[in-house]
């Protein structure tokens, strides 16, 4: 016998495979990783945006300095510079020009006189080029209260400067919100795992480790008590009440599977006493089928001499005997007659189940008209009517189904009433898959009684009255149950009597 592995085999087997969890395991495979990708990644968007929006502000406040200087020469100096150009002191505007390319950002500064002048006078410093703000301002001199243009003050600032400090403010912007983000990425990731990751790696050794070959011990995470309830408690108490719960439900199955073995092993024991007793049963049957060969050759054979001799007696000595002897010899004869069909009906009624034939479409029609036909003397002599309506073809024995008919048949025929001619109807229907068949007459019917009148040897009247054996209708109800139906009789006195029997479509 080849031993099976216990369930604590099994538990011990999967527990000894299964790997130790490295404390690292959570930096290099679990979700640390992703979430300082997902940190880092949040940040960054964050951190360009709020960069770029602070970028775009220092900028346009660098455009609005520039504009706010070029405005303050405007007011300012060109007083200085309409005076030094009406006396055409090219030296003193030289040094103011100057002077005014010292202020950030200017590019190219030249002064222009205009009006009718032979040769105009135009001082210009730096360097013209594609000055990202250009403006031009008239100069005006006050002459004796009189307003008069003298000329244009033409200049041109670059942002090169604005855009080199918006780099450089980028760059400590960028290069710091990394750093920060980095920094906090790192203690965010330690701060999950000290609160949370290590007690799910000690949660997944547990659960691993878990098995029902014996009691687990409790979980407890190392972590100090908190003073108010948290998620992880909920989770212990779960696993916990879990693993109390597996070690109870395992000792119940243990239970149940010793009382199912104990089971297993009485049913083994009864089918091997039932396999006995249908073996002996069908011995008993195959004796009882060769008492039955027997019982239709042997003990007819004595009844058959019986009858034939005391039917010679009969003719050859009627006149010699006197007339109680005759009389004896008529009780006789009748009494052979009567055993005779006894055991026929006996050996019919023991052979409805032990020989019957396999089951084959049968039509009834053709089984009903045929018991008509066996019954063809007796009907002409009564005078019967038999209707016969429409009938199914069900799955059966065709012997045995006509000689159901011929019973019910043969029954509604003999026991008729006095001066009247029997009438018999024989129909069908179905419902739910199931026949319906009715044989009904107008006879004598039955008085209504508690004693099943399907029970062999049953007789509701005398032999003298109505002659018969009582095994007909225990025939016809072996015969409709050996086909999985019911038969029952429904009857009054002087009503007739209607027999409905079922059979499977």
């Amino acid at each position: 016998m080849i031993d099976q592995p216990t369930l604590a085999d099994i538990a011990a087997a999967d527990i000894a495979d299964t790997p130790a969890p490295s404390p690292f395991r959570p930096f290099v495979h679990g979700i640390g990783w992703r979430m300082l990708a997902l940190i880092v990644l949040f940040s960054s968007v964050v951190t360009l945006s709020s960069a770029a929006l602070q970028l775009a502000l220092d900028f346009r406040r660098d455009v609005t300095a520039i504009e706010g200087r070029l405005n303050e020469i405007q007011h300012s100096q060109i007083g200085a510079l309409a005076a030094g150009l009406w006396h055409l002191d090219v030296a003193q505007l030289t040094v103011q020009l100057d002077g005014l390319m010292r202020l950030p950002d200017m590019q190219w500064m030249e002064i222009r006189e205009t009006g009718a002048v032979a040769t105009p006078v135009t001082i210009s410093a730096g360097r013209p080029g594609s000055g990202a703000i250009v403006r031009t301002i008239p100069i005006v001199y006050e002459d004796r209260g009189t307003a008069r243009t003298i000329g244009s003050l033409h200049i041109e600032a670059t942002l090169d400067g604005a855009y080199r400090r918006l780099w450089e403010r980028a760059t400590v912007i960028l290069a710091s919100q990394a750093v920060k983000t980095f920094l906090v990425s790192l203690f965010t990731l330690y701060i999950v795992y000290r609160l949370v990751t290590r007690h799910l790696i000690t949660l997944a050794a547990f659960l691993a480790r878990l098995h029902v070959a014996g009691p687990a011990p409790r979980l407890v995470l190392d972590r100090p008590p908190p003073k108010n309830r948290d998620e992880f408690d909920s989770v212990v108490e779960a696993v916990n009440m879990m693993s109390a719960n597996l070690d109870t439900a395992y000792g119940e199955l243990r239970t149940a599977n010793a009382a199912l073995e104990d089971d297993i092993a009485e049913r083994k024991r009864r089918d091997i006493e039932l396999q006995g007793m249908v073996e002996r049963l069908r011995e008993s049957n195959a004796e009882l089928e060769r008492f039955a060969d027997l019982a239709s050759h042997d003990l007819q054979e004595p009844l058959r001499t019986l009858m034939i001799y005391s039917q010679i007696l009969e003719r050859r000595h009627a006149g010699d005997l006197g007339a109680e002897t005759t009389e004896c010899l008529t009780y006789v004869g009748d009494a052979a007659r009567r055993m005779h069909a006894l055991i026929n009906d006996l050996l019919a009624f023991s052979r409805v189940t032990a020989k019957g034939a396999p089951f084959v479409p049968v039509d009834l029609t053709d089984a009903c008209r045929r018991a008509v036909a066996s019954l063809d003397e007796t009907i002409r002599e009564t005078g019967a009517e038999i209707t016969v309506g429409a009938l199914p073809t069900v799955p059966g024995d065709a012997v045995q189904l006509m000689q159901l008919f011929q019973h019910l048949l043969g029954n509604a025929v003999k026991f008729h009433r006095p001066g009247v001619p029997p009438k018999i109807a024989v129909d069908a229907g179905c419902d739910g898959g199931q026949w319906t068949v009715r044989v009904a007459d107008n006879g004598i019917g039955m008085e209504r009684s508690d004693q099943d009148v399907f029970q062999i040897f049953r007789r509701l009247h005398t032999a003298q009255a109505y002659p018969g054996t009582g095994v007909g209708l225990a025939i016809c109800r072996s015969i409709v149950r050996h086909h999985g139906g019911t038969i029952r009789a429904e009857s009054g006195p002087g009503a007739g009597s209607t027999f409905f029997f079922t059979l499977n479509g």
